[in-house]
């Protein structure tokens, strides 16, 4: 099945900051947390484009934040050429249905005190989309089957699923109005090793059968390899690498990116010899920074990564990097001085 290459969705310098307020002795101080701080982000139809870093970098909050389940401090979202975060509540519903989530927890996500088969069908009645009980309760049957479970399982409650259960359950449900885009927030990092593989299959299994691009928003990045096309490394609220995804695993470029693989585990020891750690104190998101948010923990920070902060740069080989010095790492050129 081929898609136009014009995005589905456009991201955009999008911002999400949070104020909050904690006692220190007897002051209150008021920090500003910048979760996500200027990201640029497409995801073309029918595609998978991965989102990765390191838990508190800001990745679930861009999911929530592009779905506008959080209100944007700044910044463009644009959904098949609509501005999501400039639309009245409305219109942004009547383009909801054709957008899903799957959480990462599928027990808190699901509510207990409802039958499975009205979870399921809770999008479709939200936005008009059946008839009568009969009619609720057969698309409720049919998308259970789909997702691999049983039509008479629509009587239950959640209590009674196992996790990857639940989380076919919360599949469900984000499929239920057809969407063109779900964001899969950590959707298997919460089950067992022996159920993800079932959930990812099923997942290509949706995407092969309904055709929705997917922002699959994880830390995991065996896992991305295996269902992204293309992948996004984010680290303290940006973006500081993205392109195909066997380029970026065949050849990071910037140096955080490198140490997000070599903390993959491998049973090659010959490969395990030539990996470096991430080292030094990572900053938090409250903390205001001059220069490049990751050079405390650099191994090849140089004064310039001190003084300024690196944009997100296109190169040659169809991916954009944040890194004054990307591919210096292994001793090579850095690809901008290089020219």
């Amino acid at each position: 099945m081929s898609y136009p290459s014009i995005p589905l969705l456009s991201v955009r310098g999008l911002t999400k900051h949070f104020h909050v307020s904690r006692q220190m002795g007897l002051r209150h101080v008021h920090e500003v947390v910048r979760a996500v701080d200027g990201i640029d982000l497409d995801v073309c139809a029918g595609s998978t484009v991965g989102l990765v870093g390191e838990s508190g970098c800001g990745k679930s909050t861009a999911g929530r934040t592009i779905l506008r389940l959080l209100k944007p401090t700044a910044g463009s979202v644009r959904f098949d050429g609509s501005d999501l975060a400039a639309l009245p509540e409305r219109d942004l519903r009547k383009l909801r249905r054709r957008m899903g989530i799957v959480f990462q927890d599928p027990m808190s996500a699901l509510n207990p005190r409802m039958s499975v088969g009205d979870i399921v069908s809770e999008p479709l009645r939200a936005h008009g989309l059946v008839g009568g009980r009969r009619e609720q309760a057969d698309r409720a049957r049919a998308l259970l089957e789909m997702v691999g479970l049983r039509g008479d399982h629509a009587s239950r409650y959640p209590h009674e699923f196992s996790g990857g259960q639940r989380q076919r359950i919360g599949i469900a449900r984000a499929i239920a109005t057809e969407p063109d885009l779900i964001i899969l927030d950590e959707p298997i990092s919460a089950l067992d090793l022996s159920i993800r593989a079932q959930i990812l299959n099923l997942l290509a299994d949706i995407q092969d059968r309904l055709g929705p691009a997917y922002l699959f928003i994880a830390h995991d990045l065996s896992v991305v390899r295996h269902a992204c096309s293309r992948v996004a490394v984010m680290y303290l609220g940006v973006i500081v690498e993205e392109g195909p995804t066997d380029a970026i695993f065949a050849a990071p470029m910037h140096p955080y990116t490198r140490a997000l693989l070599a903390s993959v585990p491998i049973a090659d020891p010959s490969r395990r010899a030539h990996r470096v750690p991430i080292e030094g104190d990572a900053p938090t998101a409250a903390s205001r920074h001059a220069g490049c948010r990751f050079r405390t923990r650099c191994p090849i920070a140089r004064e310039r990564c001190a003084a300024e902060e690196p944009p997100l740069e296109k190169m040659a080989d169809d991916r954009s990097v944040a890194c004054f010095f990307a591919g210096a790492a292994h001793g090579a050129p850095s690809v901008r001085e290089a020219g």
